[in-house]
């Protein structure tokens, strides 16, 4: 390797990643039988169901500052847009004043309304273990905690029992929550990595609004295959697992979910050090873990991301 190309590597020490996530076809809904008077009180009403879409669309900004080749800093900004959309299924027979009062009560608790904000942000410290089973080899583990700066909310149960709007979809969680990721790369032809990794977010307190947020657990396995030295291609396996979240050590029963999802995607390297991906994830399964809850049901999702070396 020539001095220039040593000094450049040398000097590139800092990555950042702009990701892009869309979901936009995810889907929830639950029965109810209550309305809501034009005084703001809670009242029986015919059954019927909520139904709720939910377009979101997430912009990651992650900066990577290299220490040495083994240890590296990693911070990760967020930043969302959610689009609900909320109708009513009806389901017995109802009578104008029924009408207007179970869509005065789906209004306090979901409305056709865009959402935007900052999201929990990320930060970690990680090290690198090279050979650690064969040569060539290499195993990331990255240990860190999240940055409360999502907006949260007030305890919307205790709204919705009380005929006050209030709103369900959080952008954090309003605590520190430690968090561990490992990823493993092991080369196996000319041209075939396969990888896989874990990631878990653990809350343990609540925030000031007696919010407690769930434990997360996400894995992958998966492969690369590079064709060209400017182009690869990988596959891989999701598994996501989701407990419940608690509000004044009450169970929500909104959240607690599991799905798999296959991922196919492609990665493009421009001239100028520029990274480009794309990927395509498809739902496998998914199931909600409690009875009566509103957990969202995905569909496809889509993500673009940019990385840049310098």
């Amino acid at each position: 390797m020539s001095e220039v190309s040593l000094a450049s590597k040398e000097m590139e020490r800092f990555r950042v990643n702009v990701n892009m996530l869309m979901s936009p076809d995810a889907r929830g809904g639950h029965l109810a039988s209550t309305g809501l008077s034009p005084t703001g009180k809670v009242i029986d009403a015919p059954l019927h169901r909520h139904r709720v879409r939910l377009s979101t669309y997430r912009f990651d900004v992650g900066l990577q500052y290299l220490l040495n080749d083994r240890w590296t800093l990693q911070a990760n900004v967020p930043y969302a847009v959610k689009d609900q959309k909320a109708n009513i299924e009806w389901l017995d027979p109802v009578t104008a004043e029924d009408e207007q009062a179970i869509l005065r009560s789906r209004d306090i608790h979901h409305r056709n309304e865009t959402y935007t904000g900052l999201a929990d942000s990320d930060l970690f410290l990680g090290y690198k273990f090279h050979g650690l089973f064969k040569t060539g080899d290499v195993l990331l583990t990255r240990f860190g905690t999240t940055i409360p700066v999502g907006r949260t909310e007030k305890n919307p149960w205790k709204l919705g029992d009380a005929g006050i709007e209030h709103l369900h979809i959080q952008f954090g969680t309003g605590t520190f929550n430690p968090i561990a990721n490992l990823r493993y790369s092991l080369p196996l032809y000319p041209g075939v990595t396969i990888t896989a990794s874990a990631r878990g977010m653990f809350p343990f307190y609540e925030n000031s609004e007696t919010y407690r947020g769930p434990v997360e657990l996400s894995y992958t396995g998966g492969f690369m295959y590079r064709l060209f030295d400017w182009l690869s291609f990988n596959g891989n396996y999701l598994g996501f697992y989701q407990s419940a979240a608690a509000w004044d050590s009450e169970r929500d029963i909104n959240t607690g979910m599991r799905y798999t999802m296959a991922a196919l995607g492609m990665s493009l390297a421009t001239l100028d050090g520029i990274v480009v991906s794309a990927n395509v994830m498809f739902p496998l399964t998914q199931e909600t873990l409690y009875d009566g809850g509103d957990a969202i049901e995905f569909g496809n999702l889509v993500s673009f991301t940019t990385t840049y070396s310098f």
